[in-house]
């Protein structure tokens, strides 16, 4: 009876310790319930996180490492290695919360804590498509830095070997260079007042400027109108070209039609006569302003027939005598 008691005991205590350590993996975030999703998230170094390790969103797990596969011989777009692929385990509501420009990071509990990764949703409008992976900020590399550390410490161990006053000349030239600033600065304070106010001027002047172009530009403005003709014209110089250049064609090819049956004698023959009709064109032009000087004169009564026309008798004489001699034809053979 006692021994029944006591394996009844012992029965209830281990099952007591089960739930409670499941209890404890279910606050830790170690068990959920529930379907979640997924998250792939590439990396060239897995910065020490493990599977399992957690994910967290604000520092609360939300999630953690499903999976963690090493893919040796991928690469990148730029040719960099990208081995290391991750799956994670999201919850619902951290799922949906991602974004497009979703960030995932390397972080630690502490400086020599556990490494788990941290989520930053991001601030994009559009959310994130489950499908597509994301890639992972790497963690700083201690065993890189520190290497590169060590190789700069080694150059500077033997600069320092071949002239140990090396440090010293490298402070006294900084300081002597500080020195030399600050003397012309002190003793160009005037110029560089002035030069500052001439530049604070002339940033006035192109603000205004920019202005008064602004003002000209936006509609109703003088360059705004100018704009709106040149566009115009270019319109009216489209429809119109091509029509000139197809009648200016026609006219040259009828020219080249023309001046093609031409030879060289023909041109000489051409430019004699042309030569010919100018000099006939001058010496006509010259009769006819003598014959105007001349006619200019007889309105004028100037000499016999301008006289003639202007005295009243003598033209009652001529008169009469035409007159007769229309009677009397034969007065003009001989005499009475």
């Amino acid at each position: 009876m006692d021994e029944s008691r006591l394996e009844l005991k012992v029965g209830t205590l281990v099952v007591a310790a089960l739930v409670g350590a499941f209890a404890l993996l279910v606050l830790m975030g170690e068990v959920s319930f529930g379907s979640g999703k997924q998250l792939v998230v590439d990396f060239s170094h897995t910065g020490n996180v493990v599977k399992n390790a957690p994910v967290k969103l604000g520092g609360v797990v939300v999630g953690k490492v499903a999976d963690v596969e090493l893919l040796a011989s991928r690469r990148d777009t730029d040719g960099s290695p990208m081995p290391v692929k991750m799956t994670l385990g999201l919850s619902n509501e951290a799922a949906e919360a991602l974004r497009t420009d979703v960030a995932v990071t390397v972080s630690s509990v502490g400086p020599l804590g556990e490494s788990y990764l941290e989520l930053w949703p991001g601030s994009a409008t559009t959310p994130h498509d489950p499908k597509v992976p994301v890639r992972g900020m790497d963690s700083p590399r201690i065993d890189v830095v520190s290497n590169r550390l060590a190789k700069f410490l080694d150059a500077a161990s033997k600069v320092l070997d071949s002239d140990p006053e090396v440090f010293t000349k490298l402070i006294g030239g900084v300081g002597g260079l500080t020195t030399t600033v600050d003397g012309v600065l002190t003793d160009n304070r005037a110029e560089l007042r002035t030069m500052a106010v001439e530049l604070s001027a002339a940033a006035k002047d192109l603000r205004a400027l920019a202005a008064a172009a602004r003002t000209q530009l936006e509609p109703g403005g003088k360059a705004h109108g100018l704009l709106d003709d040149a566009a115009a014209t270019a319109k009216v110089a489209r429809a119109d070209f091509p029509e000139l250049s197809k009648q200016a064609s026609i006219a040259l090819g009828g020219l080249a039609r023309v001046s093609g049956q031409l030879t060289e004698e023909d041109g000489q023959r051409l430019k004699s006569m042309i030569a010919k009709y100018q000099s006939a064109g001058e010496k006509v032009e010259v009769l006819a302003t003598r014959a105007d000087r001349l006619l200019s004169k007889i309105e004028a009564g100037e000499g016999s027939l301008g006289a003639a026309m202007k005295d009243p008798a003598v033209y009652d004489e001529l008169k009469s005598l035409l007159t007769d001699v229309r009677k009397n034809p034969w007065k003009l053979l001989w005499k009475e």
